[in-house]
């Protein structure tokens, strides 16, 4: 199927027309697997419940007189649908972050290439 979305995945840059919230990292507080194991380290992933950090919006529309908020990202996880990790739904590859109303494709990096999530090979 794909492979896992990971702290160092990075999503797209938006907008909301006032301010310009750059492409980042997820971070925050991914889940951490206490019996899943990958290359002998336990295997942090995301959910739809888990919260990545904020995103610090830049100023771009000075007509605009509101100062940037910051950015509050939620997971979307579309792509697996049958794949569970201790009762979870992983983040993985074509799965969204979202801003306010803003879909933000993640767009690497993943977790590792020799892991894939769903494969019958």
């Amino acid at each position: 199927m794909t492979q896992l979305v990971i702290p160092t995945t990075v999503d797209t840059p938006s907008t909301d027309g006032n301010c310009l919230y750059p492409g980042k990292p997820l971070g925050g507080s991914p889940v951490v697997s206490p019996n899943i194991k990958i290359e002998g380290k336990p295997v942090e992933f995301y959910t739809s419940a888990t919260v990545p950090d904020t995103v610090e919006g830049v100023k771009v529309n000075p007509l605009i007189p509101l100062p940037c908020q910051p950015g509050v990202r939620v997971i979307l996880t579309i792509n697996n649908t049958n794949v569970f990790f201790n009762n979870q739904l992983p983040a993985v590859v074509g799965d969204l972050a979202q801003m306010a109303s803003t879909a933000r494709p993640l767009v690497g990096p993943y977790g590792s290439p020799t892991v894939l999530i769903g494969s019958t090979t």
